[in-house]
């Protein structure tokens, strides 16, 4: 056999284990399904399409077009590649759709189609939705019910679930894989998440001078260096996300600026991760590859994704490397305060839920969060104030209490010592702030 007949054949084999696998997808989802090529021509469709009558047949009998189907298949294939995602969108008429596309070296070779399906039950449809299907070959209203009941109707969940597996599908019938979309996903959820922060920024304080953002950036900044410490990833991508969305407010329109900024983080981020138990000569390792990296980037986009791919490679080094017993205590202790930070705690009450002596739990907590218990108690308490004096028909000395402090004029003083103002002033901050409006965003899983 030579080297050419083993491909082909490897190649068939793959094909065929594709082809069982959108034939399992169609029967396990109970959603109909069709795979197209580049040009909009249907290459193969499950069972349900060989059937007499179908919603779809049903369609082109009544004055419907495949051009007019395919159609509104291109425009949600532009809208995934957009996205970077399996993307939801209405097929005709209240009938839905799930389509993924399938690249070749990065170009769109393809698409699949899952459809049709509901997401409501055919009952709670209104008279003239029905009516307009039923209209053109005056086809009768019971026939179009009958139809519609053969169609799944599917929960949310399941359609999350169903647009995952479509995209897997899709990513197997890719050359070499979708990779390149999954950046562009990436890329669309971090500047959700960036508009999102400057969107609270500018809720917070209007005018962001450079004072006040310089303060908010050196509280942040403090914050994810005990995020780093404590080896919590997911909070210091959260509060990188606001350090981000500083930096984009100060120099949007100088992008060199930027970089600097973003290279001032870099160092911030590996001291930390260096304090937090990296071994220092593979993180100095890291920062060197890290600023040749740096040195190459050329658009906004890229360098947030890069800097958030550069914290998650930190926090690797760091669980890699550090005490895994301590950290393990550690984060139970620190669970366990957030849990109850509204009740009285004790540095005795919470070594004992994590079976360890107030002192050693004391100074495993100086060591890796530098402050003390007391402090990373009474700085949990106002992150939670904080957000429960948006509603202003809560008293503050209801929040004082709900929080855990059982004085209301100790709660202002320790609120003003970490804010920077009292919690008057903070809810006053919070409703004399302008309104800003979310962009729409499309409908992408």
């Amino acid at each position: 056999m030579t080297m050419k007949e083993a491909l082909l054949i490897h190649k068939l084999t793959i094909h065929q284990e594709s082809l069982r696998d959108m034939e399992a997808f169609a029967q396990t989802t109970r959603i109909p399904l069709r795979l197209f090529d580049g040009k909009g021509n249907l290459s193969w469709e499950s069972r349900y399409f060989g059937k007499k009558i179908n919603f779809c047949k049903l369609v082109q009998f009544n004055g419907g077009s495949p051009k007019a189907c395919s159609k509104i298949h291109q425009e949600s294939l532009r809208e995934s590649l957009r996205w970077g995602e399996a993307i939801l969108s209405k097929c005709c008429y209240f009938v839905m759709q799930i389509v993924s596309p399938i690249l070749d070296r990065g170009k769109a070779a393809g698409y699949l189609v899952a459809s049709p399906f509901l997401l409501i039950h055919p009952s709670e449809l209104q008279p003239e939705e029905l009516l307009a299907v039923c209209r053109g070959k005056s086809l009768r209203k019971h026939t179009v019910e009958r139809i519609l009941r053969s169609i799944p109707v599917l929960k949310d969940d399941e359609v999350k679930g169903a647009a995952q597996r479509l995209f897997e599908l899709a990513d197997r019938l890719s050359n070499p894989d979708l990779g390149d979309l999954l950046k562009v996903r990436d890329a669309q959820i971090l500047q959700g998440k960036i508009a999102d922060q400057i969107r609270d920024l500018k809720d917070f304080d209007w005018e962001l001078t450079p004072d006040s953002l310089s303060k908010l950036f050196h509280d942040r900044e403090k914050e994810i260096v005990t995020k780093i410490r404590l080896g919590d990833r997911s909070g210091a991508k959260e509060i990188l996300y606001q350090l981000l969305a500083i930096i984009l407010v100060q120099y949007l329109e100088d992008f060199e600026l930027l970089k600097v900024s973003i290279l001032e983080l870099l160092i911030i981020l590996s001291r930390a991760a260096v304090e937090a138990g990296a071994k220092i000569e593979e993180m100095l390792g890291m920062r060197y590859a890290f600023v040749t990296e740096l040195s190459k980037i050329r658009d906004q986009e890229e360098l947030c994704l890069w800097i958030v791919k550069v914290l998650e490679k930190m926090t690797d080094q760091i669980y890699q490397t550090r005490n895994a017993r301590n950290y393990q205590r550690l984060k139970r202790a620190m669970d366990f305060i957030e849990a109850h930070c509204g009740e009285p705690l004790t540095v005795e009450r919470v070594a004992r839920e994590v079976f360890l002596s107030p002192s050693r739990l004391s100074h495993i907590i100086k060591d890796e969060l530098g402050m003390t218990l007391i402090d990373y108690l009474s700085k949990m308490r106002i992150e939670k104030a904080k957000a429960l004096l948006s509603n202003e028909e809560v008293s503050i000395a209801q929040i004082a209490q709900d929080v855990g402090f059982s004085d209301q004029s100790y709660f202002t003083k320790v609120f003003k010592k970490i804010e920077g103002c009292t919690p008057r002033s903070y809810r006053l901050s919070l409703s004399q702030a302008a309104p800003i409006l979310k962009q729409p965003t499309a409908s992408a899983f």
